[in-house]
């Protein structure tokens, strides 16, 4: 307290002002502190209050923010709500800014909005949302009044009652009825708690570094309104013993007592007993004015930053902190460019796989040709079986065209003539044998149609098969189709056309599903693709060295343009992959003239396999990430090998991704003791001893191995299985036929292929058709993994059969994957 005269009071709060202002270049003079500056006057203690609340909010600086005294106004508030409406209303709706409360209208005039099944008008939701941000509100407001020690001092302390939000609103108005006294303690106690609050912000609070100073409140009571500022420093002394707040500053200057002697206390004596930031009660003092002469004394903010910056400064260290602790965590890794950090955590062990299987070497005692001429053999002792120990009214006739088996041996082996032939023979083994057993059990014969090599007649065949349909009302349908060629494709719309159904093997193109006709026993290329560029997107197939791999960062597409199997796969992974391809790199065998030049901008054609490995090579050293997915023939992939190896990149790493073409050849050990050669390719099937194959692929491989021994090529191969139960489709819809009217026309019997009900235990999987669907839903499909060591299963996306916990995600270290659905 500044005990002085009228004149000297007046001179020594305006320059006290003065030192609470500044300049500014936009604004004139601007507060650099929160402050107050209010003359004592004739009203009341409670007006004195609210003026220096009203100054308080006026005089803060721009930089900290606008001031809230919400503790101040929901008091305040609670004193001038009316009675004709509840309390909280009232206050709910002054603190919107409202002077009354009034319920919005929910009048189903105006616009609405509409979801789904219902209409409901806008203005409903807007008062919705009102009403839910007022309980919110309230809800806020009752967790603080019951619960926050600063909130506390606004109990009486002999209250034992609940604290809620509507009970302290009414205690405010009780106590506002109570009378002067009791209300302006209330008042100047939740002014004090705001003003708190505003300086003591947490250590990671934005506001904490713009709100450090104390709020200055000058108030004159020279001449007039001594009395007033006298009743207000009493009332301040009483509240500050009980909530003491080192953040307000309040300098009063008043007339001498009459008869009292002056003051002992400078300004110095001041400035010590403020220099501290404990909640401790140092209650007022009389203060001496020195002579003029420009004395300053400061008083610390309070509390004092370490270092004094400025905010774009601060701002920028505080981000450069925050950067380097979420890369010491490693939490920034998904960044282009930035490293995980010093600790981490990605999983860089190559996926290869453990359990190998092992590779198949072949019958010594017998050619491939004679093979061939054997698996036909069989085929037709079954048919013969079916022809005279079948009962006719339960015996079918299904067509087989299968193409000419190839003059290259090497082309035999990696192809799938032989093993489809010996998965039809299976097939007619098993069920000629179990239908004796069943009331429903169907006998199945097989009428073979030679396609020629690479099914160059196949359309010639599929005329030949129509002709027989009319002239055998048993004919009930046509598998085989190992092969998506152009020839392949002209067939089975003839055969469509025809009416006549079909079942292809292990032909995987979309464009060979020509019409309602038509149905696979695999995945096609788009499921194959979608799977395939997914777990090269994921996994770990390419080598850093040191025994580390990481997920490919580049592909390179090989594709024969005039192949639609190769063709389609290679367009149908560009499309799914999400990483990098550049053009694909086409090449047609034989066109060594470029005669069939394609005019695709995304296609960079080659003439020669020399060629293709160049450009491979190429890429390769630009991104020694790069995968190369292959989707032509298996030959065109043993020619590509020997060509990389001749050239720049000879004994250089080389990861590649092909299909179902490769894995023949794989199984068959053509790649064994190629340690640069890092391959992946798909098979249609689980391996033998896979522990995941059902009861179904269990008694299959059983039945392979006791037929071809444990030692033959295309043991784990998905040709054989796929046939197998192209061959079991037929037979088991003509079963449901049979059950339900007894007739096993080929109408009858593939509508219970189309129907939508169809599911069947397969070797190479659950076989499962969606109402009218071409293919089986989320057909199996197997990636395995080729090394020194032989072929592992990486990858099984697709049910091996009901009930087996397999096929839905795939293992990555501790990572799981989930596999793509159809």
């Amino acid at each position: 307290m500044l005990r002085t005269g009228p004149d000297t009071a007046l001179q020594a709060l305006k320059a006290l002002e003065e030192g609470l202002r500044r300049s500014s270049t936009t604004g004139g003079m601007v507060p650099c502190v929160p402050y107050a500056h209010v003359e004592g006057g004739n009203g009341t203690r409670t007006r004195l209050i609210e003026r220096i609340a009203e100054a308080l909010r006026e005089n803060t600086p721009a930089e900290m923010g606008r001031l809230r005294l919400c503790t101040y106004d929901l008091v305040a508030h609670s004193a001038t709500a009316g009675q004709d409406v509840s309390v909280a209303d009232q206050v709910y709706a002054r603190r919107r800014g409202r002077a009354v409360a009034d319920r919005p209208s929910r009048s189903a005039d105006g616009p609405t909005v509409t979801a789904a099944f219902f209409t409901v008008p806008f203005e409903s939701l807007l008062a919705l949302a009102r009403q839910v941000h007022r309980h919110w509100w309230e809800w806020c407001w009752g967790l603080r009044l019951c619960r926050g020690r600063r909130y506390g001092h606004l109990w009486p302390e002999d209250d034992g009652g609940q604290r809620t939000y509507r009970s302290a609103l009414r205690r405010f108005g009780a106590t506002h009825r109570a009378g002067a006294d009791a209300w302006d303690g209330l008042l100047l106690t939740a002014l004090m708690i705001d003003l708190y609050g505003q300086a003591r912000q947490g250590l990671l609070h934005p506001g904490r570094r713009r709100r450090r100073p104390r709020h200055a409140v000058l108030l004159n009571g020279c001449p007039s309104g001594a009395d007033v500022v006298r009743s207000f420093l009493t009332l301040y002394d009483e509240k500050h013993r009980t909530c003491p707040n080192p953040a307000m500053v309040l300098i009063a200057a008043l007339p001498p007592e009459p008869g009292a002697e002056a003051g002992t206390h400078t300004l110095a004596d001041a400035a010590r007993k403020l220099a501290t930031a404990r909640r401790e009660a140092l209650g007022s003092f009389d203060v001496t004015l020195p002579a003029p002469g420009g004395v300053t004394k400061e008083v610390r903010p309070v509390w004092r930053p370490w270092l004094r910056v400025r905010p774009r400064t601060e701002l920028i260290l505080e981000g450069a902190a925050l950067a380097i602790s979420l890369w010491l965590a490693g939490l920034l890794s998904f960044l282009p460019g930035i490293a995980p950090g010093p600790f981490p955590t990605d999983y860089t062990a190559c996926l290869t796989g453990s359990d190998h299987v092992r590779q198949g070497r072949g019958d010594g005692e017998s050619t491939l040709a004679e093979q061939y001429r054997a698996a036909t053999r069989m085929i037709d002792a079954e048919s013969e079986v079916a022809r005279t120990a079948g009962k006719p009214e339960r015996t079918v006739t299904i067509a087989l065209i299968h193409p000419t088996p190839p003059s290259n041996e090497n082309e035999l082996r990696s192809g799938a003539t032989i093993p489809d032939l010996r998965g039809v023979g299976l097939a007619l083994q098993l069920l000629n044998r179990s239908a004796p057993r069943d009331d429903d059990g169907i006998w199945v014969r097989v009428k073979r149609y030679d396609a020629g090599v690479q099914y160059a007649k196949a359309p010639e065949m599929a005329e030949h098969v129509i002709e027989d349909a009319r002239r055998d009302p048993k004919l009930i349908g046509v598998t085989g189709f190992t092969e998506s060629r152009t020839s392949t494709v002209a067939a089975l719309k003839r055969l469509d056309a025809a009416g006549i159904p079909i079942v292809t093997s292990t032909a995987t193109a979309k464009k060979m599903e020509v019409g309602r006709q038509y149905h696979g026993a695999g995945p096609n290329n788009e499921r194959e693709a979608r799977v395939v560029a997914d777990f090269a997107r994921k996994a770990n197939t390419i080598r850093l060295g040191g025994g580390s791999c990481a997920p490919a960062g580049h592909v390179v597409v090989v594709t024969d343009p005039t192949d639609v199997y190769s063709k389609e796969l290679g367009e149908k992974f560009v499309a799914r992959s999400q990483l990098p391809t550049g053009a694909r790199i086409g090449y047609t065998p034989g066109d060594i003239n470029g005669n069939n030049v394609s005019d695709e901008t995304e296609l960079d054609m080659k003439y020669s396999m020399k060629e293709v490995a160049e450009t491979v090579c190429n890429r390769l050293v630009k991104e020694p990430r790069t995968l190369v997915y292959w989707t032509s023939r298996v030959r065109e992939f043993v020619t590509f090998l020997d060509a990389f190896q001749n050239g720049e990149c000879a004994n250089k790493d080389l990861t590649v991704m092909g299909g179902n073409e490769l894995t023949d050849a794989a199984l068959g050990g053509t790649y064994a003791g190629e340690s640069w050669l890092h391959l992946y390719h798909t098979a249609h099937t689980l391996p033998v001893g896979h522990p995941d194959r059902s009861a179904t692929a269990r008694a299959y491989n059983s039945a392979y191995i006791r037929a071809f021994g444990m030692d033959d090529l295309w043991l784990h191969d998905g040709h054989a299985a796929l046939a197998h139960d192209a061959v079991r489709v037929f037979a088991q819809a003509a079963s449901q036929a049979h059950a339900v009217d007894g007739d096993l026309d080929i109408s009858g019997v593939h509508q219970y292929i189309i129907n939508g009900s169809f599911k069947m235990e397969g070797a190479s999987g659950l076989v499962q058709y969606s109402n009218g669907a071409l293919r089986p839903f989320n057909k199996m499909l197997v990636m395995l993994h080729h090394d020194t060591d032989g072929s592992s299963v990486v990858l099984v996306c697709g049910k091996p059969g009901n009930n087996i916990d397999a096929g839905r995600r795939w293992r990555q270290g501790d990572t799981t994957y989930n596999c793509p659905d159809d």
